[in-house]
């Protein structure tokens, strides 16, 4: 059920349980409506004797078979199949009987309902036997021209109203699958997305943890109690602000806008604290409100790109430079090459930082490149307004 947008209006939605119990009470109904035209018509009329018996037992059978593939699960195919078949052979036959009659309705109905349901060759070869058969019945009692002709034409118009519905079925089922892969498609999106804000927050705030309690352990087995105590008070204070990411990153989710300029300064800042090294972030341009999704971008990549500094070139100094462009709003971050670097960040491997930002890059609009540059390693980010 959903609401509408008017006050105190409410909007129903109909499942495909009720949509296929309406089409079956719209049947019964129509087969109700056919009955009762058959059994009204002029005479010959159904009876229990002589010819009239004939017509009362062809049309309980007609309306019995009707009735059974309306209230037939559309998954017991075969029995469906006898269903149409005795449906329309006892309706032609029923149409010889009581010539001037609704009787004809049941050989359309089995005509329309197979073409929906059997192969193309099957229903045409179906609809051609029972319009033969009509036509030498017919003949045979001598019927008049207009009634001859009605029904070949019930069958070639059964023929169309199936073919139309059966098309219609087609199209129907080919939308519900592109909604259904729409759907997943868009949960596959959404699981990447969230699992890129967990690869940010987390490698950014245990990285950075990681070298306070090495430096802790380190300075403790030298005996500089003092100076150990002073890591571990900032291993706390970036556990505080790992729960401050988490917040951010959640708020992000849900499409909040960062404030970028005072969260590339915190970066920033809390590199120098960290490893004493400088850490700068220039910002030129006329500054514009961000999109969340760009502005998230930009602040993961600057973080994505300290985070690897510290384990791939520590001590090196950083450089953050945000540019608002007029066609786009620009992203550098660069690093000179550290005092004692132990392996290059393009050989690092086994993370998914580098592909999670190029992914945010590209979901935004926008380029990413990232390599080394002279000594150091740049990184590059360009998104478009």
């Amino acid at each position: 059920m959903a609401e509408s947008s008017r006050p105190g209006a409410t909007t129903i939605w109909i499942g495909p349980e009720w949509a296929d119990r309406r089409r079956r009470v719209r049947s019964v109904i129509a087969l109700a409506a056919v009955t009762y035209g058959v059994a009204s018509a002029k005479p010959p009329a159904p009876g229990l004797s002589g010819r009239g018996l004939a017509i009362t037992v062809l049309l309980v059978v007609a309306s019995l078979a009707w009735l059974y593939v309306i209230l037939l699960p559309a998954d017991r195919h075969a029995e469906n199949d006898i269903g149409l078949l005795v449906v329309g052979l006892v309706g032609v036959a029923l149409t010889i009987a009581s010539p001037h009659s609704a009787a004809v309705v049941f050989v359309g109905v089995a005509i329309a309902r197979s073409t929906r349901s059997w192969k193309p060759d099957w229903s045409i070869s179906f609809g051609i036997v029972l319009g033969v058969a009509y036509l030498i019945g017919h003949l045979a009692i001598d019927d008049s021209a207009i009634w001859l002709l009605t029904g070949p034409v019930v069958v070639i118009l059964s023929l169309l109203a199936g073919s139309i519905r059966r098309q219609n079925d087609l199209l129907t089922a080919e939308v519900q699958v592109a909604r259904e892969e729409q759907a997943r498609s868009a949960a596959l999106d959404e699981r990447a997305r969230i699992a890129r804000e967990i690869h940010d927050v987390l490698a950014h705030s245990l990285a950075a943890l990681s070298v306070q309690l090495e430096t802790a352990d380190a300075l403790i087995e030298r005996g500089r109690s003092e100076q150990a105590h002073v890591s571990v008070k900032r291993a706390g204070q970036l556990a505080k602000e790992g729960l401050a990411e988490t917040r951010r990153a959640i708020g992000a989710l849900r499409g909040d806008t960062l404030p970028l300029p005072e969260l590339l300064s915190t970066l920033a800042s809390g590199y120098e604290l960290d490893t004493g090294a400088t850490a700068t972030v220039d910002i030129s341009g006329e500054a514009r409100e961000l999109r969340s999704d760009v502005s998230l971008t930009l602040y993961r990549t600057v973080q994505e790109a300290i985070t690897n500094v510290r384990k791939h070139a520590p001590g090196a100094p950083v450089a953050v430079h945000l540019a608002y462009r007029p066609e786009d709003v620009a992203l550098t971050v660069a690093n000179d090459a550290a005092r004692d670097v132990t392996k290059p960040l393009a050989e690092a491997g086994g993370g998914y930082g580098l592909t999670g930002l190029r992914e945010r890059a590209e979901l935004a609009g926008g380029t990413f490149d990232a390599g080394p540059d002279g000594t150091g390693w740049r990184v590059d980010v360009r998104i478009p307004w």
